[in-house]
């Protein structure tokens, strides 16, 4: 049975099909889509960030070309009718000056907020924080949610080594849970960076450090303190589906905390997972088994997947993970609705 929250969201999206603002039945929410603005790659580049034959790298990865016309164009392409923005990692925990970081992310997020209002039916901005200040990142979410109105906030598995679960983001996610916000956690890379062996990080550490967050978010007892907190990881939960029995077996153990498992559990499948790089067999079969169509939801990582691989895996993920028609529709748009319900809100405004 669907729950209230749901059906409440989904009258609000059928009310929408009558006002004209959705008309295909297989309406596609894409949660993690990035913008690249300008200010921002400039100042990758001023902090010494690689650049090669004229094209800045981050992570290891090429920063690809990107535009507002171009990010449009490419959600026409895979079908994706509304998405959510947002700035991948590091963000701007590069700039280590608390005054100069809040400032960029002010810039930024107001450029997101541009482009968001050039195209009102089709995209919405995750708020940029500048962590690990607090005090600033507070501020900036207040900005974001309050006067801008974002649809959400997005974080990063650590930000300088500052994971997800420290004490000292305490008051941040008071903060993000005083207002109820929409939370996407996207990973970066830890501050060990031999441990990737020279490799870029987004092919195995990536996924590793949304491990590392979600443990730290258990452990340290911060997720639990803020339970109704909506919380999506990106990648399908990074090796989470794999690892989730491991580390709740561990858990109960009192060097490891004494936490029993089927809280641990609960806790662990009580996050959304995106499945951005998650569309083979394998990978949506566990996460199936492991927290269930209504827990999951579409995510491209456009442009950073090229448009033809994203291409390829949404066209595959019905058949993959054997899903119902039912199934598809929750993870198409109706469980990012109740996810985001700004989303819903902003779609019948217009």
């Amino acid at each position: 049975m669907p729950s209230l929250l749901r059906t409440l969201l989904l009258g609000i999206f059928l009310a929408s099909l009558t006002s004209g603002q959705i008309t295909s039945p297989n309406y596609r929410i894409d949660v993690h889509s990035h913008a690249i603005p300008s200010i921002w790659k400039d100042a990758m580049t001023a902090a010494g960030f690689q650049v090669k034959n004229g094209t800045l790298y981050n992570d290891g990865v090429p920063v690809p070309d990107w535009t507002l016309d171009s990010h449009i164009s490419a959600m026409d392409t895979l079908g994706v009718n509304y998405s959510t923005i947002s700035i991948t990692a590091p963000g701007v925990s590069f700039v280590k000056n608390a005054g100069k970081a809040k400032l960029l992310a002010r810039s930024i997020n107001l450029i997101l907020h541009e482009y968001t209002q050039a195209h009102p039916t089709r995209l919405g901005a995750l708020c940029l924080l500048p962590l690990p200040h607090v005090n600033e990142a507070i501020e900036e979410l207040k900005f974001c949610l309050d006067s801008l109105k974002f649809v959400g906030v997005g974080l990063y598995t650590n930000a300088n080594g500052v994971y997800l679960g420290d004490p000292a983001l305490g008051p941040v996610f008071a903060a993000l849970d005083a207002r109820n916000a929409s939370v996407f956690v996207h990973p970066a890379s830890p501050t060990c960076t031999s441990v990737a062996l020279g490799y870029p990080m987004p092919m195995t550490e990536y996924p590793f450090d949304t491990v590392r967050a979600i443990e730290n978010l258990l452990l340290t007892g911060q997720r639990a303190q803020y339970p109704g907190l909506k919380m999506i990881f990106a990648h399908g939960g990074g090796a989470i589906p794999y690892l989730a029995t491991r580390i709740a077996g561990i858990a109960t153990l009192s060097y490891a905390g004494g936490l029993a498992f089927t809280e641990t559990m609960a806790q662990l499948t009580g996050y959304y997972f995106d499945i951005a790089r998650a569309t083979s067999a394998i990978q949506l079969t566990a996460l199936k088994s492991f927290i269930g169509a209504n827990k999951l939801v579409t995510g491209t990582d456009y442009p950073y997947v090229p448009l033809s691989q994203a291409q390829s895996g949404l066209a595959g993920v019905q058949v993959n993970g054997n899903f119902t028609d039912e199934e598809m529709g929750y993870i198409k748009y109706q469980n990012a609705l109740e996810i985001f319900p700004r989303i819903a809100s902003a779609l019948q405004r217009r």
